[in-house]
């Protein structure tokens, strides 16, 4: 069994070859993307593709429903494609996905039809994937060819981002766009809707530029650039500082849980980003070795320099304080403060 990359899939598309996949991964905007490649190749005509294009979600799906599927012949065109959609196989039990492969084995017999069972980021154990996959992919690899859809690199997700804003009409400076990608995360589905926002709020504004101070204004920053700015006033003792973020999650009624968890998770990141630093890894061969973004690794590395291990050891321990007192006892945002002021 191989596994292939969305670059490999889109090259079969082109040379006319559509066969049947099993998509999965850490992107989902990528799998949503080459579905509706797929479905183009199967059915150029979209007047058509109402008969040749079938859409089944778990919520109505049955072993039943999806043989009916394949059967079924296309219309004035030479094939069909049946996409599976919503798929949890952490939950699902070994019954059931025998069921459905079952029915999987039998593609071959409808040569007609092609089949993209598309599994959302975490729905699946990838295995060691893509060298030692695991035992649920190898078992569905049997019938579908398995898509793994990596999250982007630095790189081509800043040129796709570029391409974006370009496609909306404005444009974004380089180091604007690194801050746009650490404020809002990297996860293509939300880029793309800030950026939509931000085109059309720019526009509006009679400009054809985007600048920090309009991503602040219009989108939505990610959890991780706020936790990690409260975990950086923590470390570096501005306690008023690290109150004024808390303050701000608060506002936006953020989970204390979720809060504590990013923080305690950030000061493991720089302590973990430091001794590679120190072992004489730079943030691209960090990035290289996908243990952290690039860009992302470049700020841990530039804060961790400044903070000696004791400092970060003695703040994981009061992390671990924290994290009792919030088991034991929810406290909400005041384990946080105590946290926080605890130095």
């Amino acid at each position: 069994m191989q596994v292939i990359n969305d670059a490999d899939f889109r090259k079969q598309l082109k040379s006319g070859i559509i066969g049947s996949y099993l998509f999965y991964g850490d992107e989902d905007y990528l799998k949503a993307h080459a579905v509706s490649l797929a479905a183009a190749a199967v059915s150029p005509d979209p007047s058509f593709a109402l008969f040749n294009i079938s859409k089944i979600d778990i919520l109505d799906y049955a072993p039943e429903k999806l043989l009916d599927a394949l059967i079924q012949p296309p219309m004035m065109a030479e094939r069909k494609l049946v996409t599976l959609t919503g798929f949890d196989f952490t939950s699902l039990r070994s019954g059931e996905i025998d069921a459905l492969c079952e029915i999987l084995a039998l593609i071959k017999e409808y040569d007609y039809t092609s089949v993209i069972l598309s599994v959302a980021a975490g729905c699946i154990d990838e295995g060691y994937s893509p060298s030692k996959p695991s035992a649920i992919i190898n078992k569905l690899s049997e019938y579908l060819i398995p898509v793994r859809f990596e999250k982007n690199t630095p790189q081509k997700l800043s040129a796709w981002a570029v391409r974006h804003f370009e496609h909306g009409g404005v444009k974004i400076g380089a180091e604007d766009l690194n801050f746009f990608i650490d404020y809002c995360g990297t996860g293509m589905y939300k880029l793309a809707n800030e950026i939509d926002k931000l085109c059309a709020y720019v526009l509006y504004e009679g400009r054809s530029e985007v600048t920090k101070e309009d991503i602040r204004n219009v989108s939505i920053a990610d959890t991780e650039f706020d936790t990690f700015a409260l975990a950086g006033a923590i470390m570096e003792g501005r306690n008023a500082d690290a109150l004024a973020v808390l303050d701000f999650l608060r506002f936006k009624r953020t989970d204390p849980l979720i809060i504590f968890g990013e923080v305690s998770r950030t000061f493991c990141d720089l302590l973990m980003i430091k001794r590679l630093s120190d072992d004489g890894m730079s943030p691209f061969d960090i990035g290289k070795a996908k243990i952290m973004n690039e860009y992302r690794a470049k700020i841990y590395a530039r804060s961790a320099s400044k903070i000696p291990y004791e400092r970060l050891y003695r703040k994981i321990d009061l992390c671990t304080d924290a994290d009792r007192q919030l088991k034991l006892s929810p406290q909400g945002y005041s384990a946080i403060e105590m946290l926080i002021c605890s130095e």
